[in-house]
C-alpha cells in the first residue's frame, strides 16, 4: 500500500483525545472515541495489505503474525514489565494481585474479557488499573484470529461475494453493539463482538465497497464532515452517553470519511503536517504509556491530577513514547536486524517471564509484607458484609417467606423490622448487633433494587410491587412488631417522580397500623471501594480522615429529604 501522511495523522486525532480524556481535561469528555477511529484505521491498513498479497499469491499466515509480533509485541512487553516493577514499589496486597491476574490476561490477549468482568469502564476503580488501557489491544488481536484466514477464504472461494459474506457478520456486531450498549453496558464497551463492525469498516474501505470520489468540492466537504464527527464526538459525548452503539457511528464514520477523502484534500494537507505526523508515528507508544504513568500518579498522590501535574503527565507521555518508538518499537520492525527465529522464540520467552512474574506474585497472596500490618488490615474489611445476606435478602425469583427466619439479635419475637433494599441488609445486621445488646430482636424485609413504595413499578424488579403489597399486609396484621425502618437507596432517577408519592403511601399505610416509622437517609455512596482506598492511605502515611463526604453535600444530594 502506498504511504498517506494523512493515515498517520488521523493516528493522532485518535491518540490525543484519549490522552487528554485520561489525564483529566473535561473539555475532552468524549476523548475515548480515538480508540474507535485506531479501529477503523486498523482494519483499513492490514486489510489493504493482507488484500494486496492474497491477490497475489504472497499471503502467509506466518508473515502475518510475524509482523503482528513485530508491531505489538516489544513496546507491549516493555510497558508490562516496567509497569510490575513499580507495582512492586507501591500497590498494596489485593491492588498488587489484581494486577498480576491482568498481566496473564493481557498477554493473553484477553483483557478485554477479564476488564470486563471486574467493573466498567468510566467508574473511578478503573482508575488503578494499570492495564486497562489493553482492553483495545484484546479486542484487535481476537479479530485478526480468525479474519485473514477468513478472508483467504473468501477469495479462494466466494470472491465475487465477498461483501454478502462479510456485510451480514458486520451488521450483525453492530446490531449486537447497539442492543447491548442500551442492556449490557459494559459487555457492549469491551467486548470483541460488539466492536468488530468498527474494524470492519476500515476493512471494507480496503476492499473498496465505497467508490472512488473525483469530484474535488466534495471530497473537501466529505473529509472536512469526517473531521467534524470526530470532534463532534470527542467534545459532545461523556461517560454518560450510551456506547459504543448508534453513538459509536459519528467517531467510525468521521474516520472513514478521513481515510476515504481525505486524501488530496485540505483536511489531508492539515494531517498531513510534520508535527501531527510524528504524533501519529509515535501513538501507539503514547497509547500504552500515558495510562500506566496517569494511574501510578494518582496511586501515590491518592488524588486525580490537576493544574500542572496534568501538563507534567502529559508532558512526560510524549517524551515517553518519542523514546519508546525510537529505541523500542522501531528496532524490532527491522527484519534484517530481529530475525523471524528471534522474533517468534522472544515473544514466547518474554511471555513466559511475565506471566510467571505474575503466578509468583499471586501465589504471594500480593507480598503482604512489603507494607506495614495496618495496610492488610484494612484491606481485609474488603468482603465485610452481611453474613446472612444470601439466606434472608431477595433478588429476582427468589422467595423467602415474611416469618421469622431472617431475625436479628437475642432472638424471639423480633419487635423492630428493616423493610428497604440492598442497603437494608446491612442496616439490618448493624441494628441487629445492637437490638442484641439490648435483648430484642428485629426481622429483615428486603428485596434487591425494591425500595420500599407502594404502588410503583420497576422495571428490572418486576415483582417489587408484589413484595411491598405483600410486606404491607403482613405488617399491617402483625402486632408484635411495633417499629418499622424505612431504607432504600433513593436516587433512582427513572423513578424519581413515582417514588416520593410512594413513599408516603408506604408511611400512611404503617401509621395508620399503629406503627412506628424510621425513614432512614440512604448510605452514602463512594465511587471506589473504601477498605482499599483507606489501605492506600495508610501505606502512604496519608491522614485517613481525608476519605469522607462532606455533610452538606450528602444532604444537599440525597433525595426524598
Amino acid at each position: 500500500m502506498k504511504y498517506r501522511a494523512d493515515i498517520d495523522g488521523l493516528r493522532a486525532m485518535a491518540v490525543l483525545p484519549v490522552l487528554f480524556f485520561h489525564a483529566g481535561w473535561t473539555v475532552f469528555s468524549g476523548g475515548y472515541v480515538g480508540v474507535d477511529v485506531f479501529f477503523v484505521i486498523s482494519g483499513f491498513l492490514i486489510t489493504g495489505i493482507l488484500a494486496e498479497e492474497i491477490a497475489g499469491n504472497r499471503f502467509s499466515i506466518v508473515k502475518f503474525y510475524e509482523r503482528r509480533i513485530r508491531r505489538i509485541f516489544p513496546c507491549l512487553f516493555a510497558v508490562i514489565l516496567v509497569c510490575s516493577v513499580v507495582a512492586a514499589f507501591l500497590l498494596a496486597p489485593l491492588d498488587f494481585k489484581d494486577f498480576a491476574k491482568s498481566i496473564v490476561a493481557t498477554v493473553a490477549f484477553a483483557s478485554n474479557v477479564f476488564f470486563f468482568r471486574q467493573s466498567g469502564y468510566f467508574d473511578d476503580q478503573s482508575a488503578i488499573k494499570p492495564l486497562l488501557h489493553t482492553w483495545s489491544l484484546a479486542v484487535e488481536e481476537q479479530f485478526y484470529i480468525f479474519f485473514p484466514i477468513l478472508l483467504w477464504l473468501i477469495h479462494r472461494y466466494a470472491k465475487d461475494r465477498m461483501f454478502l459474506v462479510l456485510g451480514p457478520m458486520a451488521a450483525l456486531s453492530f446490531g449486537a453493539s447497539v442492543w447491548y450498549s442500551s442492556h449490557a453496558p459494559s459487555f457492549a464497551f469491551y467486548m470483541a463482538p460488539t466492536r468488530i463492525w468498527e474494524l470492519f469498516v476500515g476493512a471494507f474501505l480496503a476492499l473498496g465497497a465505497v467508490p472512488r470520489l473525483d469530484n474535488r468540492p466534495a471530497r473537501e466537504m466529505l473529509s472536512w464532515a469526517g473531521l467534524g464527527l470526530i470532534g463532534f464526538a470527542v467534545f459532545a459525548y461523556s461517560s454518560e452517553t450510551t456506547f459504543p452503539g448508534i453513538a459509536a457511528l459519528a467517531p467510525v464514520g468521521g474516520a472513514a470519511l478521513l481515510i476515504q477523502f481525505g486524501n488530496e484534500s485540505s483536511a489531508g494537507w492539515l494531517l498531513s503536517r510534520r508535527p501531527v505526523v510524528f504524533i501519529g508515528l509515535i501513538s501507539y507508544s503514547l497509547y500504552l504509556w500515558h495510562w500506566p504513568l496517569i494511574v501510578y500518579s494518582e496511586y501515590v498522590l491518592i488524588q486525580k491530577l490537576a493544574g500542572w501535574g496534568t501538563i507534567a503527565a502529559i508532558v512526560a507521555s510524549l517524551v515517553l513514547a518519542a523514546l519508546s518508538w525510537r529505541y523500542v518499537e522501531r528496532p524490532f520492525r527491522v527484519k534484517g536486524l530481529v530475525s523471524r527465529r528471534w522474533i517468534f522464540g522472544g515473544a514466547a520467552v518474554a511471555a513466559a517471564a511475565l506471566v510467571a512474574v505474575s503466578l509468583t506474585g499471586l501465589s504471594a497472596n500480593g507480598w503482604p509484607g512489603r507494607f506495614p500490618g495496618e495496610v492488610v488490615r484494612l484491606e481485609g474489611f474488603v468482603n465485610a458484609y452481611s453474613p446472612r445476606r444470601s439466606d434472608c435478602h431477595r433478588g429476582e425469583g427468589k422467595v423467602i417467606p415474611f416469618d421469622e427466619s431472617c431475625v436479628y439479635g437475642a432472638g424471639g419475637t423480633p419487635t423492630y423490622a428493616v423493610w428497604g433494599d440492598s442497603h437494608a441488609v446491612e442496616l439490618t445486621y448493624a441494628l441487629g448487633e445492637i437490638a442484641r445488646r439490648h435483648g430484642r430482636s428485629l426481622l429483615q424485609l428486603s428485596y434487591s433494587a425494591c425500595p420500599p413504595a407502594l404502588g410503583v413499578e420497576i422495571r428490572i424488579r418486576p415483582k417489587c410491587r408484589e413484595f411491598n403489597d405483600g410486606v404491607a399486609r403482613f405488617l399491617e396484621g402483625n402486632t408484635d412488631i411495633t417499629t418499622v425502618f424505612l431504607i432504600s437507596r433513593y436516587d433512582n432517577h427513572e423513578h424519581s417522580q413515582e417514588l416520593p408519592d410512594g413513599m408516603r403511601r408506604t408511611m400512611k399505610a404503617l401509621l395508620d397500623a399503629r406503627k412506628r416509622v424510621v425513614l432512614v437517609y440512604p448510605i452514602p455512596i463512594s465511587p471506589v471501594s473504601i477498605p482499599r482506598t483507606l489501605a492506600r492511605y495508610a501505606a502512604s502515611g496519608a491522614d485517613l480522615s481525608r476519605l469522607t463526604i462532606d455533610e452538606k453535600d450528602y444532604l444537599t444530594e440525597t433525595p426524598m429529604r
